[in-house]
């Protein structure tokens, strides 16, 4: 059997993993939380000091870094503290959700190595269940700054030309990528690295480091499409999430709301809201 290591990226709650699940302090070098973790994102070559604008990325960071840490295993994947894949890719809900507390979690998220082997008979790699918009493009249009998203993907074009039918493809397609979550064998993991960071890295020398860097979620949509134009098959799986999720999502919905344009764009993040929050009410 084939060797799994799943991230769990941590900044809130104190937990430690296993054999199968690796908790990893995000942020840990900006001081801020004493959770405890098995490793921490700071520990090695990293770009911990960056977790603002990096978020989840800078444990993917740390994993690519310093892999022999991991006992450099043959399959990485990567989650967060209150999201998790549900293992089980018959589950067609996009999303789910469980009020069971996080040391039965696992076994809720019918998560074994024994079910991991199982999906991968089925296919190369693992990533969420896509959800549908209008276009990939519109809808970061409606959330985010566009020129953002603009300026990613003429430096993915410079940089890496061979992704740039599968970027066009995917942006302009209704099947969306979201969480920068996932579970590749090793060198897809490394390769996908390898394409991430160096955009992400010209962008930020190009924008200047400020603010949530939004385009990531983009970026490892636009990996994952171009692996399926490939012919690599995926399994896709429905996103887990535990209790307490939706917590600040009213608030960030208000700032939303303040900041769209028009009567359509309004209405249009009402229906999300009121959809988003129906799906999130199945428990499993």
């Amino acid at each position: 059997m084939k060797k799994t290591k799943l991230l769990v990226c941590c900044h809130k709650e104190s937990v430690k993993g296993d054999d199968l699940l690796v908790t990893v302090k995000a942020g840990a070098a900006l001081g801020k939380s004493d959770i405890i973790c098995d490793f921490s994102d700071d520990d090695g070559e990293n770009i911990s000091a960056l977790n603002p604008s990096y978020n989840e990325l800078t444990v993917l960071y740390w994993a690519w870094k310093n892999l022999e840490k991991l006992g450099s295993p043959d399959r990485i994947g990567l989650m967060h503290y209150r999201r998790y894949f549900y293992f089980d890719a018959r589950r067609k809900d996009a999303v789910l959700k469980t009020s069971v507390p996080k040391e039965l979690f696992r076994e809720k998220a019918r998560l074994s190595e024994e079910q991991i082997e199982l999906l991968f008979r089925h296919g190369d790699f693992i990533a969420p269940s896509p959800s549908k918009r209008r276009s990939v493009y519109k809808q970061y249009a409606l959330t985010q700054k566009i020129g953002d998203l603009d300026l990613s993907v003429r430096i993915l074009k410079e940089l890496f030309p061979e992704y740039g039918a599968a970027a066009d493809e995917y942006l302009s397609g209704k099947d969306c990528y979201f969480y920068n979550m996932f579970v590749f064998p090793q060198d897809l993991f490394l390769r996908y690295a390898e394409f991430i960071f160096p955009i992400l890295e010209r962008f930020c020398a190009e924008r200047g480091e400020t603010g949530r860097l939004f385009i990531s979620e983009r970026l490892t949509g636009i990996f994952i499409h171009k692996l399926i134009q490939e012919g690599k098959r995926p399994v896709f799986l429905p996103v887990l999430y535990r209790e307490g999720n939706g917590e600040g999502r009213l608030t960030r919905f208000a700032e939303g709301w303040k900041k769209s344009k028009g009567l359509k764009q309004k209405l249009l993040m009402l229906c999300r809201l009121i959809v988003k929050r129906r799906r999130e009410s199945r428990r499993v």
